[in-house]
């Protein structure tokens, strides 16, 4: 029973022993430690590691000279550290869909009006409405747009969406398009519009 008891003894010295170290190492490590492994990606944000992200930049001066700019833009590359307000993060990608269309700039409205999308039970399904959505009040999404059911041709809202995604602090669009002539089974062919959409995303400083 005592050689018992020694060795319970023994065995809670060493866990105890075990326990110490581990919470001295513990402590000599840095705030910063590990924190990326626990989280990819959020120690390149400034706000969290407070080093200068060389990805991002402020949207507070011009771009290079020369460049043509609208009235009241100012959008002049720089280094920044000053934390998420007026910053443009590059490793935030946003994805954009340029589809869209209206009877004023289209003759018709184009993916506000696809088809209604079935359940994938027929038995459910039955129970739904079939057909196509009715634009301007039955629009093929799910949040109706601030804009209205507008058209991506539109140079104003090409121009709102850019300012919008920059507010927001994204630095890429993920743009979806489809190769000369082709286009999805609800839409048109809208590869003339990829150059009008690179010029107005670099206008914001948007890659």
């Amino acid at each position: 029973m005592a050689r018992l008891r020694r060795k319970a003894c023994i065995a809670l010295f060493l866990f105890t022993l075990f326990i110490f170290w581990t919470m001295m190492g513990l402590r000599t490590l840095k705030p910063s430690d590990g924190f990326s492994d626990l989280a990819p990606g959020l120690d390149l944000l400034p706000m969290v590691s407070g080093k200068m992200d060389r990805r991002s930049v402020s949207r507070d001066t011009t771009a290079s000279p020369g460049q043509a700019h609208p009235a009241g833009s100012n959008t002049k590359a720089v280094l920044s550290n000053s934390g998420p307000e007026g910053t443009i993060f590059y490793d935030v990608h946003i994805f954009y869909y340029s589809w869209y269309g209206n009877p004023h700039m289209d003759g018709k409205y184009i993916h506000w009006d696809h088809i209604l999308v079935p359940h994938w039970d027929p038995k459910i399904a039955s129970s739904y409405p079939r057909g196509r959505h009715m634009p301007p009040e039955d629009i093929g999404s799910s949040f109706y747009p601030e804009l209205n059911p507008y058209s991506s041709r539109s140079p104003e809202v090409l121009e709102s969406h850019m300012e919008q995604i920059g507010a927001s602090a994204a630095g890429v669009l993920v743009l979806s398009w489809y190769p000369p002539g082709l286009a999805d089974d609800n839409g048109e062919p809208t590869e003339d519009l990829v150059p009008a959409v690179l010029d107005a995303a670099y206008r914001h400083n948007l890659k």
